[in-house]
Parts: C-alpha cells; structure tokens; sequence
C-alpha cells in the first residue's frame, strides 16, 4: 500500500471540540492508577536504584513533567527513577513484560542510561532522531523496551512544554488514526523511525491549524490525548 499523503487529513471536528478544554485539565492533571507497591519491590529485588516508584497508587502526566524539568541535570539515579514512573504511568495496573524490563536494566545498566540520555537530549529538537536513539535500524537499543514506551519516554522528556516534538504512539492512537482520521496506511506495532516522524509532523500541522483557530497555544499531546480517547481507551496502552 502506498503511503498515505497525510497533507490532506483534516483534524476531526471531535478532536476540534475537544480541545476546547483548557490544556491543564486535559493533560497535567490527566492521571492513571499505577502498581506502586509492585515497581518498588521489584526495583530494589533487582538491586537497581530509582525506587520508590511512587508514595501513592497514582501518576499524572503533571507529575512526569515535574521529573523531567531538569532533565540534563537528572544524576543517574534520578534518571532510572523518571524512566521506571513512565513506565509504571504506561502500563497503569497492566504489568506483562514489566519485570523482564526491569532485568534488562539490571543485565546493561550503563548502557540503559547513556542510552536514555541520548534520546531524551534529542526529544527536545528532533523527534524522529530521538526515536532512531531507541530503535536504531528499527531493533529496541534497550530490550523490552519497544515503541509505544520509548514514545512515552520521549514525550514526557519534554516536561510539559507545548511546542515539544514528540507524541506518544500506541495501538489506541493508531486505532483512531486510521479509522477515524484515513491513515490507511498505517500499520500497528514495530512503526519505523519514518513513520514516528511523519505522525509528529502530522499533529504538529494540526496543532498549528488549531493554535490558529483558537488564539492560543496547542501542543501535539492535547491532540495525541483525543486520538487515545475517542479509540475508547481509559488508560494508557
């Protein structure tokens, strides 16, 4: 199937609705239950540093970004800690695969971090060059850790900022881009480094167009939020 020309895919009206809702609302303070008491006894059975996880059994998005406003300035530790409460934000109460992941950092813990810095460093200017950090030559460069959780993570190393590059791709958002929004060409799972930047680069036109329309800043996540959402989706995938 040729690639579809997504300079004519109109943001749906829904979408448009949607975002009349103050950003705030929407996305920091957008929270999911997470398995608190399970990441931070798994972490420390691991011997791995970063725990506790979380005091509470909740994470927002509002929280993620308070980690990551320093992000350059984040020690090794501090690091390991913002990548296990994404992970535990993306997986909500779901933990397959999750203690294999935990053991992947164990096996390779300084590759792990010279690799998440990579991205995360990268995140801010270049989505698709941050996403290639993760999945060089479409292979996980951290096991375990494939697409859907490496936009994650290369979203919220933005810390909340609105004109960041990066959005999170998952099977939800793929859902509703295809069959809501005529991305026929789209396909689910291992997406290649092009596909992730041509999805940026799609919502940042229409956040731009929206930006527009209603005399404010939209950021790509207000828009990757309703993508999520209408595919009827409750927590992240």
């Amino acid at each position: 199937m040729a690639p579809t020309d997504l300079s004519r895919l109109p943001l749906p009206h829904a979408c448009q609705e949607a975002l009349r809702v103050p950003r705030s609302q929407r996305i920091d303070d957008h929270a999911v239950p997470v398995a608190a008491a399970w990441w931070n006894a798994e972490i420390a059975a691991a011997d791995l540093p970063g725990a506790p996880v979380a005091g509470r059994g909740v994470l927002s998005r509002g929280d993620l970004f308070e980690d990551a406003a320093h992000l350059r300035g984040l020690s090794d530790e501090e690091l390991l800690r913002f990548m296990w409460r994404v992970l535990a934000w993306g997986s909500g109460m779901k933990l397959r695969l999750n203690r294999r992941r935990i053991r992947a950092v164990a096996d390779g813990t300084d590759h792990v971090v010279k690799t998440l810095r990579w991205a995360c460093e990268a995140a801010t200017a270049d989505a698709a060059q941050a996403y290639e950090v993760l999945h060089p030559k479409g292979r996980n460069a951290i096991r375990y850790l494939g697409p859907a959780f490496s936009t994650k993570l290369l979203y919220f190393a933005g810390a909340g900022s609105v004109r960041h590059p990066c959005a999170i791709l998952d099977s939800r958002v793929v859902t509703t881009l295809k069959g809501t929004c005529g991305w026929d060409s789209l396909g689910y799972g291992r997406w290649p480094t092009r596909t992730y930047g041509r999805y940026c680069s799609l919502l940042a036109r229409w956040a731009a167009e929206e930006s527009e329309r209603l005399g404010r800043d939209v950021g790509v996540d207000e828009i990757e939020r309703w993508l999520f959402d209408a595919a009827g989706g409750q927590a992240p995938a």
